[in-house]
């Protein structure tokens, strides 16, 4: 019965809920007791708590890097539908981070049960090798884990491995992406990415023209590889086994005319792709230059969206340009703008069944008062783009933030509170005032340094993680 004092977390218990690709026939799944070995759990394994299956249950300790890690095997290399039971009897949710031979999978978020006598099952997709495997349950905060009973694993083997073609079902693509060139998937906006999982020793990408490109192998820091072009090779001598890979792109703005567009990954002779977990929540924040991240050199990852995403374990967007209003007026109006694909795009082209956020942060305001804007046309217009992004994500969070700058934030403000009087509850407005000093954390009075964007970071993260 361990407590937890952070914030709490969704109490959606489906929300973990992931799928993923993969077509073959099933076989029963098979029960691995926490109390059993060759499992393994990091505290106790008590009986205090009656409803639990076997003889006991796995009381994991109260600290990061605790853990209940289950032994599996497959037949063949697949997906595994896992259905873990758990009590907490807490109303505070415990995240987990779920790991794979070793490797981050996915993220599992444990929701208060209402006692520690009331076990319910979490269900979750996640890649499998042939052969033995490791699955760890492994807490990201001090708060530990909940009470493990047992692990509940079912493995679709078959015609999973891909080739690694943009078009490949086992890529999974965050932000906006065209797709109607399948040899080239081209990033719209900017922090565009996406996750792959591979075999072989080595990987590379494939690009078209010039572009700078980061990356990251099986969650190493993030990289960059500058203006290349061709098959580019990221990673050779990698060891036996699956790997994971991130690629993302420099965005295209101004002066910058790299090709931002991924044309297949490039394996290794008889390797191939294998699906890869995708986080319960997705974040996608509105906003100007201040979103993307600009002027700093190792945008998006420095900037404040990617941080307070990454620190959540959601999948996240930037639907952000330099230069952008909220209001149409001589601007790029966003409230118009972030229903297309990119900011290229000549008409509203994006279709919002393609991935539905759990959370939206708009960020708009600062560049509105240079073109003319009234507070009368902002406060509408922020009206108009909390009723578009509701009807473009039905069920998100929305966060509407007080610029930095401290413009239209009463406009912002009332915005707010008009869509809640109108029965949208779940439309809030974030106060930032003092979040950072403009003459210590800004280059310029206006764009945080890469030390402003982690503070902005740090107020915003715990907000956001309040909702989802």
């Amino acid at each position: 019965m361990r407590l937890r004092s952070t914030l709490t977390a969704s109490a959606v218990l489906a929300a973990a809920v992931l799928v993923l690709a993969g077509n073959a026939a099933v076989a029963a799944p098979a029960r691995h007791e926490a109390e059993a070995s060759p499992a393994v759990c990091t505290g106790t394994i008590d009986s205090n708590h009656a409803g639990f299956s076997g003889s006991g249950f796995c009381n994991a300790d109260n600290a990061v890097g605790a853990a209940a890690q289950f032994t599996v095997s497959a037949s063949t290399a697949g997906t595994a539908t896992l259905g873990v039971r758990f009590a907490n009897g807490t109303t505070t949710a415990r995240p987990a981070d779920v790991l794979v031979n070793g490797v981050r999978a996915t993220g599992a978020t444990f929701a208060g049960t209402g006692a520690w006598t009331t076990w319910v099952t979490l269900t979750l997709t996640v890649p499998v090798n042939s052969g033995g495997n490791t699955i760890r349950f492994s807490p990201t905060t001090a708060g530990g884990l909940p009470n493990i009973d047992y692990l509940d694993v079912e493995v679709t083997g078959g015609a999973v491995g891909g080739n690694g073609q943009p078009t490949d079902q086992n890529i999974q693509y965050y932000g906006r992406w065209n797709r109607s060139n399948a040899s080239w998937y081209a990033m719209g906006w900017a922090g565009g990415y996406l996750d792959a999982r591979f075999t072989g020793s080595s990987i590379g990408v494939r690009q078209r023209n010039a572009i700078d490109l980061y990356y990251s192998i099986d969650g190493a820091p993030l990289q960059w590889r500058r203006n290349v072009s061709g098959n580019v090779t990221l990673a050779t001598g990698l060891p036996g086994g699956s790997h994971t890979v991130r690629i993302g792109y420099r965005e295209r703005a101004g002066s910058y005319t790299g090709d931002p567009v991924f044309g297949g990954l490039v394996l290794a002779g008889g390797a191939q792709t294998a699906p890869v977990g995708r986080p319960t929540n997705f974040v996608e924040f509105i906003g100007d230059s201040i979103t993307v991240g600009q002027p700093n050199a190792n945008r998006p990852f420095t900037a404040y969206p990617w941080l307070v995403a990454e620190a959540l374990g959601a999948g996240h967007s930037q639907v952000a340009q330099g230069g952008a209003c909220l209001v149409s007026q001589d601007c790029y109006g966003m409230m118009d703008w972030f229903r297309r694909s990119s900011g290229s795009a000549t008409y509203d082209d994006w279709n919002f069944s393609t991935y539905q956020a759990t959370a939206v942060v708009i960020n708009l305001g600062t560049n509105d008062i240079g073109h003319g804007v009234s507070t009368a046309q902002f406060q509408q217009g922020y009206v108009v783009m909390l009723e578009r992004v509701r009807q473009a994500y039905p069920d998100a969070q929305i966060f509407a933030m007080g610029v930095f700058r401290n413009r239209y934030v009463p406009e912002t403000r009332n915005a707010v509170a008009a869509r809640t009087a109108a029965g949208d509850s779940r439309v809030h407005f974030v106060d930032t005032a003092g979040w950072i000093d403009p003459a210590v954390d800004t280059t310029d009075n206006v764009h945080p340094t890469d030390a402003g964007h982690a503070k902005i970071a740090q107020r915003l993260r715990p907000i956001l993680d309040q909702y989802i």
